[in-house]
Formats: structure tokens, C-alpha cells, sequence
């Protein structure tokens, strides 16, 4: 059985990425997650969300995958006491000394992070030492690499599928730490590879020299998105256990729209369905997330970098929550404004319904003129919905096949 991963920056995210299909999901507490931005829980959020997750028959892992200095282990040995109390289902780590610490402390299964960059057979033979369970797979990886690294070690594997790729080996990064005193590799990044740069030669430092001709600047720092749902039947070919999503900084949108998209896509695969006549709907949906132009990453061989542009494609403007009915009326909470005009509702079992909101209404009945954030309004839709499913405005534009066949190449 393959798994599907998909991100949880905080309990909202964990409930969308579970009621849109993912098996698993991945957080992180306050402190040691490597994503000090994404909201992430408290120790009481943490404990509802497990109690969640675990609910619906889903696993919940949980991030310890930063780096750490001495000063940080008193915090982490009280962190280790509290997930004894209420364990995850697996814990990420980098960091060889939390490695050392958890492998000692508890029984919790221990996830080797990307971060660690595991890039053969014999590393993970002897990670395993340290009662390693799984391997989430360097991204430097290709897709024969990866069979190979299978056929050799007795543990899961894990791969990324989806989401932001950053320019620097295995992600560990010091230009952000450098540039900004923002480490990366402490959760911090302050995305420093993503700015316009110039080259100086050292006579002539008088005359910088761009290194691409565009309008904004040169980005050579700056990587494509991933996104392997082309190759997905390759991949889980391979003897990929779980299949990753990025994004734990992402919106709900996000979270819901790819979760739900990969979600049918494997068990379009694994039931023997018909995969290749549905790709173009399913890139048509992953184009309606915010994001960077999509590539391969490394899968079937070494990426460009993306150098047109440090900007997100966005397609689509999340504008609400269905979070109910009354009176023949539905029930959202606005996200983003709301006002009359062409929508779309998408429900976790990828179904749409494309409609014309005419007016719109508050708690009480009384018409408005539009919705504004954190409001909640009522409007009439042609049919019924499920609770939780988004509304969305998006430029119908796109056609799916000039991407599938870019990032083919």
C-alpha cells in the first residue's frame, strides 16, 4: 500500500489534508520543526490533532528535523517527555545527536528527514542501527537511483511528489543564515535564493553584469516547483512507500486542492484505472494552486534552474469555507473577497460546481453589496455541497497540456 503525506502547518491544515484524502500527514510543535513561519501547534493543539488524525484512521509524524546546538537538548529532552506521554507516528529527524537522543529515550519510529541527504544504501544500512524505520529519500535522487537504493535496504522509503524545491544541496542552506542571519537549517529561511542578483567582476565592480535579460532582474538561485504527477505510476513503481507533499507554509487551499488531486490519482493507479486520460485534468487542477513554474525536480535526471522570475503563478483566488446550510443557502466563511461573479465550489472528492453568485447574504438575512475576510455569508448554489469544501474564482484559461509537456522535457 502506498501512502500519501501531505502537510500540516497548523490544526486547520491537518483537518483539510485529512478530510481531502491523505493518509498521513506531518506537523510540528513550536520548536525543532524547520518551519518556524508555518503557525505550527502547541502542545495542546498537538495532542487534539492526534486525537484527530487518529480518529479517521490516519497517522500524524512529527518534525524534530532542525538542527541543534547544546543549549537546545535541555528543551528537546522535555519535548521527547511530552511525545512519550502522547506519541506520534514516527518522528523526523536530521540532526545525528537528536538522532542519538530519541533512538535512546523512546520507541517512537524515527523518520531519517530529506534534510539529511541520504543519497545511497549504505547510510541507510546503518541508520537503521539507530532504529531507523524509514528514509525520506534526498532529493538529488533519480528515478533509477531510487530502485536501486530499494532493492538494497529493508526499510520504507519516502519521496517528495509535490511543492517548492530550494537551489541548495539537500536544503541545507546557509545563504539566508549569511545574507540575513535567518538559519534555514533552525527553521528560519528567509528565502534569500528566490532574490534578484547580479555578477560584479572584481575590476569593474562599477559595472554589474546580470546574468539573464529579463525586465525584474536575474533569479539564478531560484528553483522550479516539483511536481511529479506525470511520473507518479514510475514512482511508485520504484518501491516508494509514501509519496510526499511539500507546503506546510502553504494556504488550506493548498493543502486540500493537492492532497485531493494525488489522492485520486493513486488509487486511479493502483485499482488499474485509466491514469494517462486523466493527467491533464489533474494538472489542470494542481495549476489552480499558487506556485512556481513545475519540473521533474531530479527524477529523470539533473533540473534547470528557474531564472525568468522569483514570482508565483496563481491561477485562482481562494475566497471561502463552506461551512454549512440554511434555508436552501450555503454557509461561507470568506477568505478572500467575495463578491458577485463567476465560482467555483471544490469538494474533497475532487467534484466541482461551477456557478454565478447573483447577491449574497449576512447571519441574518440582510443582503450585501460583498464578503470581506473572516466574515461569514450565505449564498445560493444549484446544488448541494459538502461541509469544508472551497470556493474559489479562477481564470479558465488554462488548457493542462503545454505544462505536462514542459515539464516532460
Amino acid at each position: 500500500m502506498v501512502e500519501l503525506l501531505s502537510p500540516g502547518g497548523n490544526l486547520e491544515k491537518i483537518k483539510f489534508a485529512c478530510i481531502y484524502g491523505a493518509d498521513a500527514v506531518y506537523s510540528a510543535l513550536k520548536k525543532f520543526g524547520l518551519r518556524s513561519q508555518a503557525g505550527n501547534l502547541t502542545k495542546e493543539q498537538y495532542v487534539e490533532a492526534l486525537d484527530f488524525v487518529h480518529s479517521l484512521g490516519k497517522k500524524l509524524y512529527l518534525t524534530l528535523n532542525a538542527y541543534l546546538f547544546d543549549k537546545d537538548f535541555e528543551e528537546l529532552f522535555d519535548t521527547i517527555e511530552f511525545l512519550n506521554r502522547h506519541k506520534p507516528d514516527g518522528v523526523i529527524i536530521s540532526d545525528l545527536g537528536v538522532l542519538n537522543v530519541v533512538s535512546k529515550h523512546t520507541d517512537i519510529p524515527i523518520h531519517i528527514s530529506t534534510q539529511a541527504n541520504i543519497t545511497n544504501s549504505y547510510a541507510a544500512r546503518l541508520l537503521k542501527d539507530f532504529n531507523a524505520k524509514r528514509i525520506v529519500l534526498a532529493r538529488e535522487l533519480t528515478l533509477e537511483d531510487i530502485k536501486k537504493f530499494g532493492e538494497r535496504v529493508d526499510l520504507e522509503l519516502e519521496a517528495f511528489i509535490h511543492g517548492a524545491m530550494c537551489m541548495a544541496y539537500s536544503g541545507r542552506c546557509f545563504l539566508s543564515s549569511y545574507l540575513t542571519g535567518r538559519s534555514a537549517n533552525r527553521g528560519d529561511c528567509a528565502q534569500s535564493c528566490r532574490w534578484s542578483y547580479t555578477v560584479v567582476e572584481q575590476k569593474r565592480a562599477d559595472q554589474p553584469l546580470t546574468v539573464e535579460e529579463h525586465r525584474e532582474g536575474s533569479f539564478i538561485f531560484n528553483s522550479y516547483d516539483l511536481c511529479a504527477l506525470p511520473i507518479l505510476p514510475e514512482l511508485i513503481k520504484s518501491g516508494v512507500k509514501s509519496l510526499k507533499i511539500e507546503g506546510r507554509m502553504k494556504s488550506v487551499h493548498y493543502v486540500a486542492t493537492t492532497t485531493s488531486v494525488y489522492r485520486d490519482a493513486i488509487d486511479t493507479i493502483l485499482s488499474g484505472g485509466s491514469f494517462d486520460r486523466k493527467v491533464e485534468y489533474y494538472m489542470k487542477e494542481l495549476e489552480k494552486v499558487s506556485h512556481r513554474p513545475y519540473s521533474l525536480g531530479f527524477y529523470l535526471g539533473s533540473p534547470k534552474q528557474y531564472l525568468a522570475s522569483s514570482g508565483y503563478v496563481r491561477k485562482c483566488k481562494f475566497c471561502g469555507v463552506v461551512l454549512g446550510t440554511k434555508s436552501g443557502y450555503v454557509k461561507v466563511q470568506v477568505r478572500d473577497k467575495i463578491q458577485p461573479g463567476e465560482y467555483e465550489i471544490v469538494q474533497p472528492n475532487l467534484k466541482k460546481v461551477k456557478f454565478y453568485i447573483n447577491s449574497l447574504f449576512d447571519e441574518n438575512m440582510k443582503e450585501k453589496i460583498c464578503g470581506n475576510p473572516n466574515e461569514f455569508v450565505y449564498i445560493r448554489i444549484p446544488e448541494k455541497v459538502e461541509n469544508l469544501s472551497l470556493l474559489r474564482r479562477c481564470n479558465e484559461s488554462y488548457s493542462g497540456k503545454a505544462e505536462i509537456q514542459k515539464i516532460a522535457l
